[in-house]
């Protein structure tokens, strides 16, 4: 079909503004009516209990101070219990965990026989008996009202099903950082509206009624979770205290990777659970649906106006006028970055649109060709660089 400058002009500004639409709208949607944040919640009259589920393998550079970092949380002895499972550690990691919980009678230890972060999960949750779970990662430092925090804010509500909690990385690749920043400002506004579209997975706690054992399949445990509880007619809450995440990717390679894995496992929860947004209140069915044009829809609007905004320029311009134009665009904007924070802060943005969307049309494109599982390579640490085989 041999269609007119206007006409690809037309369809560029088409696929654009529905690109926009997806974003600006949501953020219109989640002002709207959304109260200022409130008090920090109180504490409850009685503590529930709470069974703390820590899933390993190969940590021994990280156990022993994640340890001592749940035992210094503010909570009721006698209303808490740490399982650790060990997913078979070739490091030391169970006869480290051993020694140290030998103290202390609130931690035992699973020693699980294979490496699989669902697996070992769930081996947990059989022996978890107590009101609430939380799961939270080895390298996930806790500040010591979290528990608290989580528990008062889940008690709060009998509608709340999953509390979770912002994270800040240490020492994270800048994109990294801004795609946090970014994720905990939604989740904040989405969890004020009503019901957040997610829990990160460094820490989060569900009532235990919620989830009888993850299925075999899944390898995003959070998403699982909140879509769980979004399903069940219950709340997303968070806390506004931030968690600390020791392990994030030092390179450009890395990060991508990670983003795929993440993007993958959070595709195959969405496509899960489409067909369950009718049981979802209309608060949670909203947010879901949000977020999951975002995932499926956006990264197509946005790579469409691409494509269509190319071919319009061909239509507009001979080729040597093309590429003079693009030149004199991008040395402006290296002009603007050099002078002004504001502009190298939205070209940080437009760099982590470049790697987000090609990584959710390349995990969009594998869900039906690659079943990825819950046992595969660990981030390089943060706090030394090495890359270490593991469950995450």
């Amino acid at each position: 079909m041999d269609l007119t400058a206007s006409a690809w002009g037309e369809l560029t500004l088409l696929a654009g503004a529905l690109a926009a639409t997806l974003i600006l709208g949501y953020l219109v949607w989640l002002a709207r009516h959304t109260p200022p944040a409130g008090p920090l919640p109180r504490r409850p009259l009685a503590w529930p209990s709470v069974d703390i589920i820590v899933p390993v393998r190969n940590e021994a550079e990280w156990i022993e101070e994640k340890l001592r970092n749940l035992e210094a949380l503010r909570y009721p002895a006698d209303r808490l219990r740490v399982i650790v499972v060990d997913g078979a550690s070739s490091d030391g990691t169970a006869d480290i965990v051993q020694a140290q919980i030998g103290r202390d009678p609130r931690f035992s230890l699973i020693r699980f026989p294979t490496a699989s972060k669902t697996a070992q999960l769930n081996a947990a949750l059989r022996r978890a008996d107590a009101d609430w779970v939380m799961v939270t990662d080895a390298d996930a430092r806790l500040p010591e009202e979290t528990l608290e925090l989580m528990m008062g804010a889940g008690e709060a509500d009998p509608l709340v099903g999953v509390v979770g909690a912002p994270v800040n990385p240490a020492r994270p690749h800048a994109l990294e950082a801004l795609h946090w920043q970014l994720g905990n400002y939604f989740r904040g506004r989405e969890g004020r509206r009503g019901c957040a579209s997610l829990v990160a997975g460094p820490c989060f706690v569900f009532r235990r009624a919620l989830l009888d054992v993850w299925p075999d399949d899944v390898v995003a445990d959070d998403m699982h979770a909140t879509f769980t509880a979004m399903a069940s007619g219950r709340r997303v809450s968070l806390i506004d205290v931030a968690v600390t995440e020791l392990r994030s990717p030092q390179g450009l390679g890395g990060l991508i990777w990670l983003k795929f894995r993440r993007a993958h496992a959070y595709l195959r929860e969405v496509f899960r659970f489409l067909p369950r947004v009718s049981t979802m209140t209309s608060t949670a069915r909203a947010v879901f649906l949000w977020r999951a044009a975002h995932l499926i829809l956006l990264p197509l609007l946005l790579v469409a106006t691409g494509g269509l905004g190319l071919v319009w320029l061909g239509h507009v311009m001979t080729a040597p006028a093309a590429l003079l134009w693009a030149g004199a665009v991008i040395g402006a904007a290296v002009v603007a970055c050099w002078r002004s924070r504001v502009a190298r802060s939205l070209v940080t943005v437009l760099a982590l649109g470049a790697l987000i969307v090609p990584t959710l049309l390349l995990a969009l494109a594998a869900q039906p060709l690659w079943r990825q599982t819950a046992a595969f390579p660990k981030v390089a640490t943060a706090r030394r660089g090495t890359a270490r085989e593991a469950t995450r």
